[in-house]
């Protein structure tokens, strides 16, 4: 009889571990699923990123980007057909961007990445610059599913729009100069 009890105790210990192991697992699973808000929304305070500037040596933190002009940050791919639409676009409207700070930076290799800006004329734009996401953070961070992918942000660095795989330049320009 006493034999029986103690595996009876036994039993339910054991029982009750498994559920509230199974519960409490459950319970993680529903906090790590349910919450699918992309970082740039969880946090629309621009991105402390750095890219590495054209002369290979040099590299740009977004953190040091001084609050009081808007900014674009662009992830281009050079031989992207929709990217090159884009860099003319862009090279045509300078005069509804040029109160804005462009960054326009690439996976690719500088060589490319430089190639790019002399083709379309845009690494003669005192406010654009150009380099590389040496750290592969800007797509992750937006959850971009194609290039170009386009963040604009306030002058007070705050997120405003965000373009996944490419927009029209009228509405780049128009999220830029929207007060």
């Amino acid at each position: 009889m006493k034999l029986k009890f103690v595996l009876l105790m036994l039993s339910a210990c054991f029982t009750g571990t498994t559920i509230a192991q199974t519960q409490a697992q459950v319970t993680a699973n529903v906090t790590t699923t349910a919450d699918t808000t992309p970082p740039y929304l969880k946090h629309p305070e621009m991105p402390a990123f750095k890219i590495q500037l054209m002369d290979s040596v040099s590299s740009f933190n977004m953190y040091n980007i001084k609050p009081g002009k808007k900014t674009v940050l662009m992830l281009f791919g050079p031989d992207c057909e929709h990217c090159q639409h884009m860099a003319d676009s862009i090279r045509a409207h300078m005069s509804e961007l040029k109160n804005a700070n462009l960054y326009m930076f690439s996976f690719a290799e500088l060589r490319d990445i430089k190639k790019f800006a002399e083709k379309y004329k845009l690494n003669k734009e005192k406010n654009i610059v150009f380099g590389k996401d040496i750290d592969f953070f800007f797509a992750g961070f937006y959850k971009l599913t194609a290039v170009p992918g386009i963040a604009i942000y306030d002058e007070k660095k705050q997120f405003v729009k965000l373009f996944n795989g490419g927009a029209k330049i009228t509405d780049v320009t128009s999220a830029v100069n929207n007060k």
